[in-house]
């Protein structure tokens, strides 16, 4: 996909698109817009790139938010109980934080945290989500999360900046790095998965005996 994003759109237009995709966001569109060996002499200038990167990670924060407090009010359907579902288990700690007696300062600064670490299965998509499930306000959210987005933003345009003759290898680096999480994420849950389904197993065996000696 990012290959053809390339290969079918202008610089600027490329960077906003991958920095709305889920997992890349802003931590591949800024140094993808600042590559050399990706654009040549229509290289994006690093504040352009920033500010591409910036506003393309942004844009889908809204509709993720709002989206997914519609979806939290039903209590049935497909993706309640399938997608969500999963969501809620897999982030039971922080949703536990974000729904819990703190106060809102600390909650909404856990969330800007959050997304400002500029790592894969961080990011606005994943905070967006997060506060969705949460109680918090949805203004509230989208401020903390565009404060932590900017945070992540300066950190990596300050990376790229700093080693700017690099910037091709902290772009193959970030790729690899998203590619590592992602199979690490995958790895973790079908391991989890088969632990579940063999602990399920182990109790309905049990209550089978314990009925079978009743």
């Amino acid at each position: 996909m990012l290959e053809f994003i390339v290969d079918n759109f202008p610089v600027f237009l490329a960077v906003i698109l991958v920095a709305m995709t889920p997992t890349l966001e802003s931590k591949i569109a800024l140094p993808l817009g600042l590559s050399y060996a990706v654009w040549g002499d229509a290289t994006l200038s690093p504040f352009l790139s920033f500010l591409c990167a910036y506003f393309g990670s942004m844009l889908p924060c809204i509709l993720v938010l709002l989206v997914v407090r519609k979806i939290k009010k039903k209590t049935s359907g497909f993706v309640q109980d399938k997608f969500l579902s999963r969501v809620k288990e897999k982030y039971h700690k922080k949703l536990a934080i974000l729904g819990g007696k703190s106060g809102n300062f600390y909650k909404l600064s856990l969330l800007a945290f959050f997304v400002a670490v500029p790592l894969p299965l961080t990011g606005v998509y994943t905070g967006s989500l997060l506060a969705g499930l949460s109680n918090l306000k949805i203004w509230q959210s989208f401020v903390a999360i565009a404060i932590g987005e900017l945070i992540s933003c300066l950190v990596v345009f300050l990376l790229c900046t700093i080693f700017e003759n690099s910037v091709g290898y902290i772009l193959l680096f970030s790729l690899v790095l998203v590619v590592l999480f992602l199979l690490f994420d995958l790895v973790f849950t079908l391991i989890k998965k088969r632990h579940n389904k063999k602990v399920l197993e182990i109790h309905e065996d049990d209550v089978c005996n314990f009925d079978f000696e009743k």
